[in-house]
């Protein structure tokens, strides 16, 4: 028999024992997360879409409960979910895109480009302390109407987020809900002279290729988006929350599990800013409580996971949504809700555990 030929087929031999490994090992994690998962969709504390992906490749992806109670109507793999503060990450990179192309200096105040902020605060407050929750200003959100706030940009602020110091910027960590990303949505509309929206579609949801990710108006019909509702004493309802229509950089991005393993992707590559700016936001600027930190839009711990040391970057949204990047091994879990639940942090944690154990 041709030599050759014999070293072809030993290669093929040895290419099919590794597939055959590597798929059984993929089948064995899908089946322990499916495990978990199963576990707790039972409960309701997972009531959506979950995928978990390795190196951008998807090991597990499913769905569970329903998008629409009244009509019955079961979440899908392609629903569509508010996804309320997991949006801050996409503000913060949209503000080193600005730094990038040297629109924008973190270290300014924001009176730089919020001219008609109350001076006395806006001298005081930098973009990196609303970057960093570290600005300070007091957010007094009981003058936000039930629902909709409709005010245009400028109007929206001066009415609702032109408030006083409750201490000092940069003195300590206090994460802020609203205030501190929709006025860096102010930031980012000024700069550009464009709506902030239109900033995001163009410079990141185009580019990573996110089709089914959209900036959310509640007026608006989004196809596949599901209901959002809450538990009570007395049932189900749904769940109402005040919502700025403008200039929310805060939690305005409806999307799927899908998509944001899209955005998970595009951030390990020069896709959608260069290095060093890339790295910014995964920078530890302050501490939340040790092993804990922020960054800019993200959170970050150095976690012991299954016996190894992970860094591991994540971001909550409205107690209904969850997104954990493993970058030690390019592990990423994505949770999205339309049902609130204070377990989401915890289930992710041991679905990346079982990846851990399985290799």
């Amino acid at each position: 028999m041709n030599k050759q030929y014999v070293k072809y087929l030993y290669a093929i031999v040895v290419l099919h024992v590794i597939m055959t490994r590597a798929l059984c090992f993929a089948q064995d994690k899908a089946a322990k997360i499916d495990a978990i998962v199963s576990r707790y969709a039972e409960s309701k504390d997972i009531h959506g879409t979950v995928l978990v992906a390795e190196k951008g490749t998807i090991l597990y992806s499913k769905a569970f409960g329903l998008a629409n109670m009244e009509w019955n109507i079961p979440n899908q793999i392609d629903t569509k979910y508010r996804i309320y503060s997991m949006s801050k990450q996409f503000t913060a990179l949209l503000v080193m895109q600005l730094v990038e192309a040297g629109k924008l200096d973190v270290a300014k105040p924001i009176s730089e480009y919020l001219p008609y902020y109350r001076k006395d605060v806006g001298d005081r407050v930098t973009v990196h302390h609303l970057l960093t929750h570290t600005h300070g200003i007091a957010e007094h959100y009981e003058r936000l109407p039930a629902f909709l706030v409709t005010e245009p940009t400028q109007e929206l602020i001066q009415k609702y987020f032109s408030n006083e110091l409750d201490f000092e910027p940069g003195e300590k960590f206090r994460y802020s809900g609203l205030l501190g990303y929709i006025l860096l949505g102010a930031v980012i509309e000024s700069v550009t002279g464009e709506p902030y929206e239109k900033v995001l579609q163009e410079k990141i949801l185009d580019p990573a290729g996110m089709k089914n990710t959209t900036y959310l108006d509640y007026r608006k019909l989004i196809k596949n988006r599901a209901a959002d509702y809450t538990k009570t004493d007395q049932g189900f309802e749904h769940r109402i929350q005040a919502y700025p229509v403008h200039a929310d950089g805060a939690s305005c991005i409806v999307s799927t599990v899908g998509d944001l393993l899209l955005w998970d992707q595009a951030l390990y590559s020069n896709a959608l800013i260069t290095e060093p700016y890339r790295k910014e936001p995964f920078t530890p600027h302050v501490s939340r409580y040790a092993p804990y930190y922020y960054g800019y839009g993200w959170y970050m711990a150095d976690l012991d996971i299954g016996g190894k040391t992970k860094k591991i970057f994540y971001h909550t949204g409205g107690g209904a949504c969850i997104i954990f990047r493993s970058v030690t091994d390019g592990q990423t879990v994505i949770m999205l809700n339309n049902l609130r639940s204070d377990k989401l942090y915890d289930i992710g944690i041991e679905i990346l555990t079982e990846i851990q154990d399985t290799q």
